[in-house]
């Protein structure tokens, strides 16, 4: 493979961080509201990321959606909302190209999303059949069963990808729904970078690609939950997704920071030099 093509490789997996990323934060709805002439009613495509990074979520609205979204503030961050036929069209196009390697809620929305396009498109003129509005409604009613339930109605097979892809994936993943720090435990604490979240199977993505442990389920508020708390293993995770598949949210980066200068505080130079050699 020549260089430009390693390249171009290398540029394609980079935007899969922003599907990652996405996975963790998409809402996805069909808004309806009285049409402007008070005499009926119109639907409104809706895709919204969520987050309080504001600086990565105008990364996200270039990526993904030619800078066509609209940030605007909600309590404690920020919404990033692309309404209507044309900018969900940008965001689905998105998609397309770089698809969600695993996740049956993800990829369940953006397909009933899709669905509902195809319905919207098909309306002539300024009325609609009512044929389309029960198709609407009812792909309304089963985005709220999928917000409300965490469940998707279809199972959905993996992308076959590369693994420089999948690191992009799980780096967007994590800046959303991960959580990394010390824990107290006896006098000099315990690392831990943790996933949890309602998506069983980009949770058991992340530990297939740590090589270790196991995925619970936390009945309680209902996600699947994976963590490393080895030494060695979050240190090598946290320089993995340091040099190679690069965190963006400045929140994860810090709290990084701060566990990779605590960890090599108390880790001999050897142990991190012999370790180092597995990261790749």
């Amino acid at each position: 493979m020549s260089s430009a093509d390693n390249q171009q490789e290398t540029l394609h997996a980079k935007n899969f961080y922003f599907t990652g990323f996405c996975c963790g934060e998409i809402s996805v709805s069909i808004i309806k509201d009285k049409s402007n002439s008070g005499s009926g009613i119109r639907y409104y495509p809706d895709i919204t990321i969520s987050n309080a990074d504001l600086n990565l979520l105008r990364e996200v609205n270039a990526a993904i959606g030619e800078s066509q979204g609209r940030i605007h503030p909600i309590k404690g961050g920020y919404n990033l909302s692309f309404r209507g036929k044309r900018k969900v069209m940008l965001i689905l196009n998105f998609f397309r190209r770089y698809p969600p390697i695993v996740g049956d809620l993800v990829h369940c929305r953006l397909s009933l999303m899709q669905s509902a396009l195809y319905v919207l498109e098909a309306k002539k003129g300024r009325n609609r059949t009512s044929y389309q509005t029960r198709e609407i409604e009812k792909i309304r009613h089963w985005l709220r069963i999928i917000k409300r339930k965490g469940q998707s109605f279809f199972d959905y097979p993996g992308i076959r990808t590369n693994k420089n892809a999948v690191g992009y994936f799980l780096a967007g993943v994590l800046d959303a729904e991960g959580s990394v720090g010390m824990k107290a435990n006896g006098s000099n604490g315990q690392p831990f970078l943790a996933l949890a979240m309602k998506d069983k199977k980009i949770v058991d993505l992340f530990q297939h690609f740590c090589q270790t442990g196991k995925v619970r389920f936390r009945p309680n508020d209902g996600v699947y939950h994976f963590e490393i708390g080895s030494r060695e293993l979050v240190l090598n995770m946290l320089t993995l997704f340091t040099i190679y598949y690069p965190f963006r949210l400045t929140k994860m980066k810090q709290r990084v920071k701060n566990v990779q200068r605590i960890l090599n505080d108390y880790t001999p130079d050897s142990v991190v030099a012999i370790h180092g050699n597995d990261i790749v």
